[in-house]
């Protein structure tokens, strides 16, 4: 998003740099478009006053304008310097025109990239909602089956300490079975001998 804005940016303030440059010519054109359109009214120019005696009717100035004279003050080669001055604006015109197009356009494919980036970054941003959900559900899931786990093993270790008891328990029955397995066979022993005895079969 920020490169966008900042060669936007840049733009404007080159385009603004640009204009300031030709501000000259501008105002220029400005001027001269004012003067032709009032030479194309036909206007005609203010009469000249005669010229008193003993002075030339050439070094009497006319109002508003310095009197013409046949070197460069005619209104020929006036019109020919405004034709000059025409020409050379209007090219600085077609190039400010030929700018402000290139301009244009730059902005215009800035904004189709600034919409193509704002939906981008919307669709982004649902995908990571999204993700971030199934990481919270994994999450979860992980901390129920921690929980299993725990469970699980601390019924093993009490499944264990039983299955000890009850070996222990087992060993003693069967050495207390034995024992009294011992005992009796001990005593039918000697019942058989007192009997073989008193019966005096040895």
């Amino acid at each position: 998003m920020g490169d966008w804005i900042e060669q936007y940016s840049a733009a404007l303030t080159e385009r603004d740099v640009r204009e300031q440059a030709h501000k000259v010519y501008i105002d220029a054109y400005t001027k001269l478009a004012d003067r032709t359109a009032a030479l194309a009214a036909n206007t005609p120019p203010p009469p000249i006053p005669a010229s008193p005696p003993g002075k030339d009717r050439a070094s009497t100035p006319v109002k508003g304008k310095a009197a013409p004279n046949n070197d460069d003050g005619s209104p020929n080669d006036l019109l020919a310097r405004l034709r000059a001055d025409l020409t050379t604006t209007q090219k600085a015109r077609s190039t400010l025109q030929a700018q402000v197009a290139a301009l244009t356009t730059s902005l215009a494919a800035l904004q189709t990239s600034s919409k193509t980036s704002t939906s981008q970054l919307a669709q982004l941003t649902r995908q990571k909602a999204d993700i971030e959900r199934k990481l919270r559900d994994r999450d979860e899931e992980l901390r129920g089956k921690s929980r299993l786990v725990e469970q699980a093993h601390d019924e093993m270790v009490a499944l264990g300490l039983q299955l000890n008891m009850a070996e222990q328990r087992s060993e003693k029955l069967t050495r207390e079975n034995k024992e009294l397995v011992d005992r009796w066979m001990k005593r039918m022993g000697e019942e058989a001998e007192k009997v073989n005895r008193d019966s005096r079969w040895e």
